[in-house]
């Protein structure tokens, strides 16, 4: 057999490495929960923390109540997807990520608002700062599920 004759011409290593990549990264991410629900959840979050010292308790309570169907939601879309492979340890990115979700709600606490206006700025603020943290935890935990089940021996 000739050197010539041992790959077939239409074979790119290159390409089925990239092949390989994308559906790896296709196959973790389709474990994940949809952005769909994680927009809408830092979405309640982001107006009941907005809202906290300004409207009575049961307003508060009766926005909680908007995650029960988000829950729902997520269990029927959950359970028909495959179940995640879980990493060894955490991603220290995820954990500095959510713990600054953390410092974002914690420290919107502080701020009182006097008016409409200033809600609806503290809203945008919570809302921005709260999915940009999210977002990022939930793109370190993709990346190091990645590289961790890259890692692992099979």
């Amino acid at each position: 057999m000739t050197s010539d004759d041992s790959w077939p011409t239409e074979f790119n290593p290159a390409q089925a490495l990239a092949d390989v990549d994308g559906a790896s990264s296709s196959m973790v991410e389709s474990t994940d929960a949809p952005r769909g629900f994680m927009f809408a959840l830092v979405a309640v979050i982001a107006t009941v923390f907005a809202l906290i010292n300004v409207v009575s308790w049961p307003v508060i309570f009766g926005l909680s109540a908007l995650a029960v169907p988000l829950f729902l939601w997520y269990y029927l879309v959950m359970r028909k997807r495959p179940k995640r492979r879980h990493a060894l340890e955490r991603s220290k990115a995820y954990l500095v990520y959510f713990l600054l979700f953390s410092a974002v709600l914690h420290l919107s606490g502080y701020w009182g608002p006097g008016s409409w206006g200033e809600v609806a700025a503290k809203w945008l603020v919570v809302f921005a700062l709260a999915w940009t943290s999210i977002s990022l935890a939930r793109k370190a935990d993709l990346q190091h599920r990645l590289k961790d089940a890259s890692e692992s021996c099979v």
